[in-house]
């Protein structure tokens, strides 16, 4: 098994074609961009206090991170060269995106760090008094993202989608190894994206809001939603819709054999319990109702998926011999991930949307015919798109 990973981490790091294809999903993933280059040098090395005018300055009005933060005055800020974790999440208002505070062309992250509590009471306030806005839409980003593109895919949103939407969207930044070849993939899989999901399960209570709040997904960022959900104690309804985009998950999240917990499961074949054998794979990828976690906390899950996602296929590198039910992604695989959804429970809440026509995209989160989908399942009417629906979502996507 040690050799199958060995080889299996050699393959990601030599492969001409992933190292092309890393340069293009970097890109994709970052969002609108901004042209910025950053320096290697550590910004410890320059920067000093204040955000030096802020030339270029964006803003959003909040976010939340488990990045360590630096004090600044009243403020603390983050960006591409912090690499630790903080052991809890950090909530901040009134965000600003600085290009070029640090030394040597380094962005900065500002924002007023206050309380869980302070927070939740921000957010609240916002959606009451901004006429634009009428619901709460959480993001976790995607594997190798930075919290300069987790800060402007949320700022192109609100410019973009705010007023035809009604969604707030609040950025939540995890730390991975971003800047990094796809060989860190099962160093943050089995460790970052670990942690990420034990912290914020932890402050499960930001989430539980006055106003309609939903949560969106992107890549392994389902991952640690998933461990999210698993690690919230007594859960509860709290989020409308979960939208799983491109979800890095295992095929069978939602299917009875790894799901014995829900009601009415009772045909259990025991395929989890085999692939416990693999003793290289964390336990957590192994843990069983994942998917009856998430609609402990959700009313509807909605699951976007790709046959033709060309970046879900690193996961099988690194899970080879564990079995295709573990080794292929919900979000590649969704329409044996459906056949597996046997249960009436997960069949009222579970929604599989196939956006295959997308082509070859892994970063179709903000496509067009995605963000009509958010749209068009807030507040309520969470049932499965008819064939006219999902042909308009069709002729409004974007195609590359």
């Amino acid at each position: 098994m040690k050799l199958m990973k060995l080889t299996s981490f050699l393959a990601a790091t030599v492969s001409v074609s992933l190292v092309a294809a890393d340069s293009r999903d970097a890109k994709a993933e970052r969002g609108s961009g901004t042209g910025v280059e950053v320096s290697a040098e550590d910004e410890s090395f320059g920067g000093g206090s204040g955000d030096g005018g802020c030339i270029g300055r964006k803003d959003i009005p909040f976010m939340m991170t488990n990045v360590e933060l630096t004090e600044d005055g009243d403020e603390h800020y983050f960006g591409f060269h912090n690499t630790d974790t903080e052991s809890e999440t950090q909530f901040l208002k009134d965000v600003r995106y600085c290009p070029d505070a640090g030394r040597f062309g380094a962005y900065r992250i500002y924002g007023e760090v206050v309380s869980l509590e302070d927070f939740k009471a921000a957010v609240e306030e916002e959606v009451s008094t901004n006429d634009a806005v009428d619901h709460v839409m959480y993001h976790f980003h995607g594997w190798r993202v930075d919290p300069e593109s987790s800060f402007m895919q949320a700022h192109s949103f609100m410019e973009m989608h705010e007023e035809n939407t009604g969604y707030l969207w609040i950025p939540i930044s995890w730390r991975t190894h971003w800047g990094s070849s796809r060989a860190f993939y099962d160093i943050d899989r089995n460790g970052n994206a670990i942690r990420a999901g034990e912290t914020f399960g932890a402050s499960v209570d930001v989430f539980k809001l006055s106003v309609p709040t939903s949560l969106m997904a992107h890549s392994m960022g389902n991952y640690v939603t998933q461990l999210f959900a698993q690690n919230t104690v007594d859960p509860e309804m709290i989020f409308e819709n979960i939208f799983m985009v491109a979800a890095d998950v295992r095929m069978d999240l939602f299917a009875t054999d790894s799901n014995p917990a829900a009601p009415q499961a009772t045909n259990i074949k025991g395929k989890t319990d085999q692939a416990k054998v693999y003793l290289d794979i964390p336990d957590e990828e192994l843990r069983e109702n994942g998917g009856y976690a998430l609609t402990q906390l959700a009313n509807h899950v909605h699951v976007l998926w790709n046959t033709g996602d060309p970046q879900l296929g690193i996961r099988e590198y690194f899970q080879r011999g564990f079995g295709e039910n573990i080794r292929r992604a919900l979000g590649k695989f969704g329409a044996d991930a459906e056949e597996l959804t046997t249960l009436p429970y997960f069949q009222e809440r579970v929604t599989y949307h196939d956006f295959s026509f997308e082509g070859e995209d892994h970063s179709y989160q903000f496509y067009e015919a995605a963000v009509n989908l958010y749209a068009e399942f807030k507040s309520g009417g969470n049932t499965v798109a008819n064939a006219g629906g999902l042909n308009m979502l069709r002729a409004n996507s974007r195609v590359n």
